[in-house]
């Protein structure tokens, strides 16, 4: 499943540019629905692993990492919390507050989840974050997640 990924974003990125930029315009989890580009994979993940998306919210959380995938400039090693917290070079502060980081591990549900991390995803420095990581985050979202990036997020020391 995770070569799937890597292989529809690589080809989003370098072969249509129009997918990539309707996913980045998707405001809502609906309109990332609805992008051909996010049907594409979901048609090849569900082919590959039908149980894994089973349910129309773990379709809505697919259509929300598509979209969220489309925002990340390369793929990187990091996890979304580390990237978020990795300052820009010549900066001591994180790209992403430690105000808002909080606020997106209390998102009530996915719907601000998706805005607050469309938001923050352009704060990343160099705009690599790891692919699959972010899938599976997004997919599996709840406590143990969060509880996992709030391990994972270089809190800054006062």
């Amino acid at each position: 499943m995770g070569q799937a990924i890597i292989d529809w974003w690589t080809k989003l990125e370098e072969h249509d540019r129009g997918g990539r930029a309707q996913l980045r315009r998707a405001a809502t989890v609906l309109d990332a629905l609805m992008c051909p580009a996010f049907q594409r994979l979901q048609r090849r993940l569900v082919a590959i692993q039908p149980e894994l998306l089973s349910s129309p919210r773990k379709l809505d959380r697919l259509a929300m990492a598509c979209a969220l995938m489309s925002h990340v400039k390369r793929p990187g090693a990091d996890s979304l919390p580390k990237a978020m917290s990795h300052p820009k070079p010549g900066q001591d502060r994180n790209p992403v507050s430690e105000l808002r980081f909080r606020r997106l591990l209390d998102a009530p549900d996915d719907d601000a989840l998706f805005t607050g991390l469309r938001r923050a995803l352009p704060l990343i420095g160099d705009g690599q974050v790891n692919l699959l990581c972010l899938t599976e985050d997004v997919l599996f979202w709840g406590d143990t997640v969060k509880r996992n990036w709030a391990y994972a997020y270089v809190w800054p020391t006062k």
